[in-house]
């Protein structure tokens, strides 16, 4: 399995864009109530990573590994978390877009059990200009790392926007 990494712009929709299996649909995506770290919500084939942008751009940064990554500096909030692919397929995926192409799938290993670190900055300049448009640039940025590896309990490593104290808070 070699490492891969791309970066697009993903539309955001209702404050979230997805990681799932694009034949499952995003229906397979949890609630973002179950959203208690405030950033991202897992269920098994689906996960909902929360925005402070209700509708427009975002920058996403996707790379998978062989093995846990060194941490990533300078980011607003980081979770770590597992997720499970039953079918061996995990992409960034747009509510109105579907799976985003430039993008490598985070299951990069087959089926089975990985972990997902998410990282995020600007969602408070993302929550103060609530949309943008196709053309406008995005005001945050997003790093997914997965790599193959048993389950494990979620670890937060960073917490310090407004927007995820606010979801931590409902």
């Amino acid at each position: 399995m070699p490492e891969e990494r791309g970066v697009a712009r993903v539309w955001v929709y209702a404050r979230q864009f997805y990681v799932v299996d694009p034949e499952l649909g995003t229906d397979q995506a949890p609630d973002i109530s179950d959203a208690s770290n405030g950033l991202i919500a897992v269920a098994e084939d689906g996960a909902g990573i929360l925005t402070g942008l209700t509708v427009g751009p975002v920058e996403v940064t996707v790379t998978t590994h062989q093995s846990e990554p060194p941490l990533e500096g300078d980011w607003d909030e980081v979770v770590e978390t597992s997720f499970t692919s039953s079918t061996g397929s995990a992409l960034v995926t747009s509510w109105e877009d579907g799976g985003v192409e430039d993008l490598p799938d985070l299951a990069a290993a087959g089926p089975g059990s990985y972990r997902m670190r998410v990282h995020a900055r600007g969602r408070d300049a993302g929550r103060v200009e609530d949309s943008l448009g196709p053309d406008d640039d995005p005001v945050e940025m997003y790093l997914l790392q997965a790599w193959p590896a048993p389950a494990a309990d979620e670890q937060v490593i960073r917490q310090t926007d407004q927007v995820g104290t606010e979801w931590r808070q409902l």
